[in-house]
């Protein structure tokens, strides 16, 4: 018997004049795991889409075959019932359901033999209990998603795809919304599976997990694959070349010009809520980078949230904006300020799903394409090419959906949306999460031309590497409390990771 499980022969996937996959080969063997690598664009997430049943190949290509039978999903569900599960960056979860309920979400077990009537609740629990003791997790099986942090969700994601006892597993950036316990444990929990025979495809743009987890690599740019081959004949930098496609990666030490000046922009003092935040208060001045390192649950999010007043909790505390207190914060009048937030959920939070590009990046800034009281189109659509260009959001046009997009194609868009309505003061939390290397470069880029020409910024990531690259300060958080300030040049990854360590242990 074959020891591969997977095979594509000579797939391609065409979207009108737009060639996403061109020819691909690809086969996995049992217990492999596979990192598949790519900018976002390169056709990641159509080969994930066409092996887990969400589309079809164009009719006069190859075909994918399992165990070397040839199959033709029509549906998602088709393919999980065959033994492919798919976590996906993007959350397929229903809020006001609970995590066992979301675990069997589709194939809840029935009370009748036949599999219809009464949902057997003993038994989804029993096996939501069962899948989650296998990543080390403890959540409330009652507790509905919606309430849970954006890490437990992603939790609740991979718990959801084990439930069917897959044969193979995507995890498409599985560790985007994890710290850092969360990450070591999830990476353990790969090999696991490898040990025990599930195959695993495992897309991530973090370059330093791939060493860790998988056997071996390929790596996909407009389409083709490029290259397929044991992760130990690679380095790190090597890979992060063959996916970016230079002989040299654009300025990989992000050049920081100092261009901070005493003017304090922004001021929040002994900023409370009830939960998370105990006392937080800080300084942002005039085209400085600020950044705030910490591990997820540290209140990160919650400040940002706290200072642009979206915050479902009641806030205590002082925020000063353009040396004017703001005492009734809502997104509305930080908009007017000029007060910008990417937010850490994309999905949810950051893009509308049902309009295009252009309107998700023009949809802040339409009063600068208003000239005596109308509309000018013409304004408008040349307002959208030059952000469109500018962040080199991989679209056919204006007009395609942003839900249609890779992840990190929409997070630049979000960013573009900020960048359109001339924002003086960006809030910025996990503004790279699901980005490619060359993308991230290009967005750190970004932020510092934007400090030299006057925009300051908060930037929040989990990702020490580039907060030293791109920060002129860093706050270090810890249970909701700012245990140190690093500043300049001292903030190296090393230094970040020792004190975030500090302040939990």
């Amino acid at each position: 018997m074959s020891n591969v499980i997977l095979k594509v022969r000579n797939v391609s996937k065409t979207y009108g004049p737009i060639r996403a996959l061109v020819d691909v080969d690809f086969q996995l063997e049992r217990g492999e795991v596979r990192a598949l690598l790519g900018k976002n664009g390169a056709g990641k997430s159509t080969l994930v889409n066409l092996i887990s049943g969400s589309e079809q190949p164009d009719s006069d290509s190859g075909g994918i075959f399992v165990n070397d039978v040839k199959e033709v999903w029509s549906t998602p569900m088709a393919a999980r019932l065959a033994g492919i599960a798919v976590v996906r960056q993007e959350f397929s979860l229903v809020s006001g359901l609970s995590v066992a309920e979301n675990i069997s979400l589709g194939m809840w077990p029935k009370k009748n033999s036949k599999g219809i009537g009464v949902i057997d609740r003993e038994k989804m629990n029993s096996i939501a209990a069962k899948t989650l003791s296998l990543i080390d997790q403890d959540i409330p099986l009652s507790a509905e998603v919606g309430d849970l942090s954006l890490a437990q969700r992603q939790l609740i994601e991979i718990a959801k795809a084990l439930a069917i006892n897959p044969k193979i597993l995507i995890l498409d950036e599985p560790t985007s919304a994890l710290n850092l316990n969360e990450v070591n444990n999830l990476l353990d929990l790969v090999r696991r599976l490898s040990a025990s025979g599930i195959s695993v495809i495992y897309v991530s743009h973090r370059m330093q997990e791939i060493p860790r987890v998988a056997d071996t690599l390929s790596v996909l740019r407009d389409g083709k694959i490029i290259e397929t081959n044991l992760v130990s004949n690679f380095s790190i930098d090597q890979v992060a070349r063959l996916v970016a496609g230079e002989s040299n990666l654009e300025r990989t030490q992000i050049e920081k010009t100092y261009n901070s000046t005493n003017e304090v922009v922004l001021s929040v003092r002994n900023l409370k809520n009830e939960r998370t935040l105990r006392g937080i208060s800080f300084e942002l001045h005039d085209r400085e980078v600020l950044g705030i390192a910490g591990l997820l649950g540290s209140g990160r999010t919650e400040i940002l949230e706290a200072i642009f007043g979206t915050s479902k909790e009641k806030i205590d505390g002082e925020v000063v904006i353009f040396n004017k207190k703001q005492r009734k914060r809502t997104s509305r009048s930080m908009l007017t300020l000029g007060i910008g937030l990417t937010p850490e959920d994309r999905r949810d939070l950051g893009i509308f799903p049902l309009l295009g590009v252009g309107e998700n990046i023009v949809i802040s800034a339409r009063g600068r394409s208003i000239k005596e009281k109308y509309l000018r189109k013409k304004l408008e659509n040349n307002l959208i090419d030059r952000f469109i260009h500018r962040l080199q959001i991989a679209t056919s046009s204006q007009s395609q959906l942003i839900s249609s997009l890779s992840g990190g194609n929409q997070q630049k868009a979000v960013i573009g949306r900020l960048l359109a309505a001339d924002m003086k003061i960006l809030l910025l939390d996990e503004p790279t999460r699901g980005i490619d290397i060359s993308s991230k470069i290009q967005i750190y880029n970004l932020i510092r031309d934007l400090a030299r020409d006057g925009v300051s910024c908060i930037f929040i990531s989990s990702e020490f590497e580039e907060l030293s690259q791109v920060c002129d300060r860093v706050l270090v958080l810890s249970n909701g409390e700012i245990i140190e300030t690093i500043s300049g040049l001292e903030a190296t990854p090393e230094r970040l990771f020792a004190s975030t360590m500090r302040g939990v242990l």
